[in-house]
């Protein structure tokens, strides 16, 4: 037994020796470099043109950014865009090529200016180059209002079949309406989730997906407010028989609130 003590000894130091060699081999910890922003690289000032896609149409305008932080934006948005009934159907004549939406009363274009507030997210877990962000904006809007036919009697309702009613009413483009156009006030609004890329700062492209609504306190009359009352036979009662409907009931009421998903690209400079 005595013999073997300098074997235990030996046994029992390689032990103790093991962890702390162990622990003298282990890599230094590497830290992780802070992200890059615009506002610390020198770009605090932006300009970009945004084009718009949603329920109502196709819309465009303008966007300027002004840094308020490392990551977040003061923004101003300037736009035009369609806006209308998402009931409205469109049917093509494929002889003449002409289009028509049964029950249009009134072409709606807006014009929303609105201020917001832009803050980038995850800046540590994705790269510089795919910065995402959200953004949510709000202000007031004007739409201008046209007839979207010539009602000749301002009834409210279009007689465009010739063959039930003595008189036709032609559809009508923006520009033949704009001596009867009106202007109505309300509020819009976005919220937003969306992507700046590129690793060069000067530019700038973005991707958004977000909401956009619009409210209108009088509401909007974008279909036709009236149609014929009809009898049990299914006739329209026409009491002097001039051909003309004279009696009317009530077909869709006003719109207050108007809301859609909505896509847009910017593409524009940073300074």
């Amino acid at each position: 037994m005595k013999k073997n003590r300098p074997f235990y000894l030996l046994f029992l130091l390689a032990l103790i020796a093991n962890p702390a060699i162990a622990q003298y081999g282990e890599p230094e910890i590497q830290s992780i470099e802070a992200p890059k922003n615009l506002y610390d690289e020198g770009y605090k000032a932006g300009f970009g043109f945004s084009f718009n896609l949603n329920d109502f149409g196709f819309g465009v305008g303008s966007q300027f950014r002004l840094g308020l932080g490392p990551y977040t934006e003061g923004l101003i948005n300037f736009k035009i865009a369609g806006l209308r009934d998402p009931s409205e159907q469109t049917y093509i004549d494929y002889y003449f090529g002409s289009r028509t939406i049964p029950s249009k009363y009134k072409r709606v274009v807006t014009f929303p200016l609105t201020v917001g507030l832009k803050r980038r997210v995850f800046a540590r877990q994705i790269s510089d180059n795919f910065r995402v962000h959200t953004s949510m904006s709000f202000g007031p809007t004007m739409a201008l209002t046209t007839p979207y036919f010539k009602d000749l009697n301002n009834n409210g309702f279009r007689e465009a079949n010739i063959t039930q009613f003595s008189i036709y009413e032609p559809v009508q483009d923006i520009f033949s309406g704009l001596k009867d156009a009106e202007t109505k006030w309300g509020w819009t609004g976005d919220l937003v989730l969306g992507i700046d890329f590129g690793d060069n700062f000067a530019r700038l492209q973005t991707f958004q997906f977000g909401y956009s609504f619009y409210y209108f306190e009088d509401g909007l009359q974008i279909l036709e407010p009236f149609k014929p009352f009809r009898n049990t036979n299914g006739n329209y009662i026409d009491n002097n028989n001039d051909g003309i409907a004279d009696v009317f009931e009530s077909a869709n009421d006003k719109i207050n609130y108007f809301g859609s998903a909505q896509i847009t690209f910017i593409f524009g400079w940073m300074w």
